[in-house]
């Protein structure tokens, strides 16, 4: 039985009213007591100790009572914020130390995670609004490989509504070989039948404890597309102009010629002026073919790069060596040295070509002597190589790495060209732009931290 009582559990309100009733059980029994000695008449006594129960019962009643009242008033409270609701606050008014500072615990609580709820509905309504109009295809799945999300894009590419799939397996777009293993790579799939060129990149995210999956897939059939569309385009118009170029004067030197013949008595030697104007015409045919000789084997150049035959070397010697080549100019080398990973014949082709434009640049702004400024470095994981020259600039970024096009009389419109490429055949990158400080222009060469220390 003891046992039994000593398992029943008494509410924490009950608990209180009981500590409250024994603390002043002493003071009532030692009241009754001297009421029931005190000489008075029976039925006064009676009435004594039956108001001294009532009001110790009624103070036991209205602790009760406040206690109930504030413990139900923030159970409402939390309540609320379990289920979202973060609009009420607890009424501090008449109220003062711990139960004061509970309730404006309880305040800040709510507006702490009314803000935190704002700024999740504003940053899902951005992110919403982003997946909605990316051309990017978003699909996520659950543990189980269902679906979980699918964006506008990823509907349009499978031709398919989320809400009719929203958590069937994934394998009803064809996706299941995607999820068994990290993918970060162009492919090809058969959506709907048909065959297209994606690049697919998956990725992990975790929703209450639990792994989830997210793919990302572009489709790149049509760019690539658009792309080849307009690299021929490009192409034959270059190879138009250049063309043209050469069949033009010949064509009409041909024509000339011609006349001119016609116009002679065949039965008379030519004269001196039909020999000099047939040497000339010849000449200036002999010229432009030539010319036209030059530029194919220019663009063969462009069209059979090798691929780099890579080993480390040290860039301080490297660079060192190449400037010996310019003796007009004057180079300001870095100190420090590095060990590069790379083909040593194509990179001094660039540096060449690079060191040559520079040196150009500098002469051209009438400078006596060409001070080209050299600095390399490593970021993140590349090592950048910078060729800094002083001279006027660069007027037209857009076409500088267009193929034949320059703006030099002598030049062949291939070396910036033919140097980017050997760049991206390493996997780095060559751009061109006006320094930012100062006259004169920049060229900036990246290559891979691969294998590359710092020396």
């Amino acid at each position: 039985m003891l046992k039994k009582l000593k398992e029943t559990k008494v509410a924490f309100e009950d608990r209180l009213v009981r500590i409250a009733l024994l603390g002043a059980s002493l003071p009532t029994a030692l009241s009754i007591v001297f009421i029931v000695s005190a000489e008075l008449s029976v039925y006064l006594k009676i009435l004594l100790i039956f108001l001294l129960l009532v009001v110790v019962s009624y103070a036991a009643f209205a602790i009760w009572q406040q206690v109930i009242f504030q413990l139900r008033t923030s159970t409402n409270l939390v309540e609320a914020m379990t289920s979202g609701d973060y609009g009420l606050r607890a009424n501090n008014k008449g109220v003062d130390g711990a139960l004061s500072d509970f309730n404006q615990l309880l305040n800040k609580l709510a507006q702490r995670l009314a803000e935190q709820s704002l700024i999740t509905r504003e940053k899902q309504i951005l992110l919403t609004k982003i997946t909605d109009q990316i051309d990017v295809a978003v699909v996520a799945v659950d543990q189980e490989s269902n679906l979980t999300l699918m964006n506008p894009a990823a509907e349009r590419l499978f031709k398919k509504r989320f809400d009719e799939l929203e958590g069937w397996p994934i394998k009803n777009l064809g996706l299941q070989n995607v999820m068994t293993e990290a993918l970060n790579k162009v492919t090809e799939f058969e959506i709907n039948k048909d065959k297209r060129k994606v690049y697919v990149r998956t990725d992990t995210y975790f929703e209450l404890g639990e792994k989830h999956h997210i793919i990302f897939i572009t489709d790149i059939q049509h760019l690539l597309r658009d792309e080849e569309r307009l690299a021929w385009q490009r192409l034959l118009r270059v190879l138009s102009h250049e063309i043209n170029n050469s069949l033009a004067p010949i064509a009409s030197i041909s024509e000339t010629l011609t006349q001119s013949f016609k116009s002679e008595d065949e039965s008379q030697p030519l004269s001196q002026d039909s020999r000099e104007n047939l040497f000339e015409g010849l000449s200036v045919i002999t010229e432009r073919a030539h010319s036209l000789n030059h530029f194919i084997q220019d663009y063969q150049k462009l069209t059979r790069l090798p691929l780099p035959n890579k080993s480390e070397f040290s860039l301080r010697p490297f660079m060192q060596s190449i400037c010996q080549l310019f003796e007009k100019s004057e180079f300001n080398v870095p100190d420090k040295d590095m060990k590069v990973f790379g083909d040593p014949e194509q990179l001094q082709q660039v540096f060449v070509n690079l060191f040559k434009n520079a040196q150009e640049a500098n002469l051209a702004n009438n400078q006596i002597t060409s001070s080209i400024k050299l600095e390399w470095y490593a970021r993140s994981d590349n090592v950048v190589i910078e060729v800094c020259d002083q001279g006027t600039g660069i007027n037209n970024e857009d076409n500088l790495f267009v193929p034949f096009y320059t703006t030099k009389k002598q030049g062949s419109g291939i070396g910036l060209t033919l140097s980017r490429q050997i760049a991206l055949n390493h996997g780095g990158d060559l751009n061109l732009m006006n320094k930012v400080e100062g006259p004169g222009a920049q060229a900036i060469f990246t290559l891979p931290y691969q294998r590359s220390i710092v020396g």
